[in-house]
């Protein structure tokens, strides 16, 4: 199968469409598939093997690390030549829209996968006004597609709740080998912890992108709450330096993004994590923290606590509920015992959560997707009234 991607980031950038999209381009290569991605600004040009479509973009202002894309014909010319048999659009926003647009107009198959809950930053952006307007405008784009993927049961009801159609289930994978409980690494604790510190001084770790959007006050809260609870800040963005400063004085490790080896032993060497975002669509860091043998403290919204069962593999508690947001860490870090069962269901968790697992069934209905629209041209041309494809 060929499979163009048309993606709104893509590396140099890491977030968690990356993350998706470098597993699956490595699975699209060890499966025999060819494939294309179509992403804007600059970066590599190859990846998994594959060539790497760079489209001009702007750097947004508000959020420094994401590049927008400008309005390109390049788009429709590069899908024309190449023919894909299915366009996979990762969290189409502005250049994905191009792409909606353009693989209807030469009649191609449209997989959108839903990934970024558009209207949630708009708020956490001071632009909450947008938030009905990006509401419109995703159900449109979404509506071009022949169906929408979402990440978690959650996502799917308020999508179909909000009038998206035609919605589908792609979980995540983990890779349960880059993260792992053998990459604890105790020289990493002891820099973590200080001098003369008990090793056995439980560490919170957060990891992702320091950004507004990501309630990061949660954080601060655990910090006033806690002051000898050591905190591991693991990734960079604009809310970093006043998240700098209203942890300064307090035992924060901070140490910027970290990717392959290093990212996995940040994950192991720590306790627990800390996941309070509540933007979530699915949060991969969850996943990851749970293959590195973590129990995972996060908050009943979004994606989150349908990758966290609460109780089993951590705990989750009401959005903005800072008394209970508390009393979990406290559980959490008080007792080492539940702390390794909830680890260890997790671990057990993780290791069920296969990418080869999830790209298998995602190619499967893809094939599904492109013979039912073969079908659909192919009843247009011979002129069949009423002849259409049955999913």
């Amino acid at each position: 199968m060929r499979v163009a991607i048309v993606t709104e980031t893509f590396l140099p950038k890491v977030d968690g469409i990356v993350r998706m999209l470098t597993e699956l381009l490595r699975y699209l290569r060890d499966a025999g598939h060819e494939a294309l991605v179509i992403a804007p600004g600059k970066g590599p040009d190859r990846h998994a093997g594959f060539p790497v479509e760079r489209v001009l973009g702007l750097r947004w202002r508000l959020y420094p690390g994401l590049t927008l894309a400008r309005p390109t014909p390049r788009l429709l010319a590069i899908l024309a030549r190449w023919q894909p048999d299915i366009v996979h659009l990762a969290g189409p926003v502005l250049l994905g829209a191009q792409g909606a647009v353009a693989g209807r107009f030469l009649g191609l198959p449209l997989a959108a996968h839903f990934q970024t809950d558009l209207a949630a930053y708009a708020a956490h952006h001071r632009l909450a006004p947008l938030g009905q307007v990006a509401w419109h405008y995703l159900r449109a784009v979404h509506g071009l597609a022949d169906r929408t993927y979402c990440p978690t049961p959650t996502i799917r009801r308020d999508l179909a709740a909000r009038g998206f159609r035609d919605l589908a289930l792609c979980a995540r994978g983990v890779d349960t080998q880059g993260f792992h409980p053998r990459r604890r690494d105790p020289a990493l604790r002891a820099r973590i912890l200080g001098p003369g510190a008990d090793p056995a001084t439980p560490i919170l770790a957060y990891v992702g992108r320091v950004s507004p959007e990501k309630n990061l006050e949660a954080l601060v809260t655990i910090a006033r709450a806690r002051p000898d609870l050591p905190l591991l800040i693991v990734g960079d963005g604009p809310a970093r330096p006043g998240l700098e400063r209203a942890l300064a004085g307090r035992r924060a490790h901070f140490t910027g993004e970290l990717r392959g080896p290093a990212l996995g032993a940040a994950y192991a060497s720590a306790d627990l994590l800390a996941c309070p975002s509540l933007t979530e669509t699915y949060c991969q860091v969850a996943q990851e923290a749970m293959a590195s043998g973590l129990p995972v403290a996060g908050f009943r919204a979004g994606g989150v606590q349908d990758v966290i069962a609460h109780g089993e593999t951590g705990l989750l508690c009401p959005p903005g509920d800072d008394r209970d947001w508390l009393a979990q860490i406290d559980a959490l870090t008080g007792d080492p015992a539940r702390r390794a069962r909830y680890g260890a269901r997790a671990r057990a968790v993780a290791e069920g959560r296969t990418w080869g697992a999830v790209f298998d069934h995602l190619l499967d209905e893809y094939g599904e997707i492109a013979h039912a629209r073969r079908v659909r041209r192919w009843s247009r041309v011979v002129g069949l009234p009423g002849c259409r494809a049955v999913r």
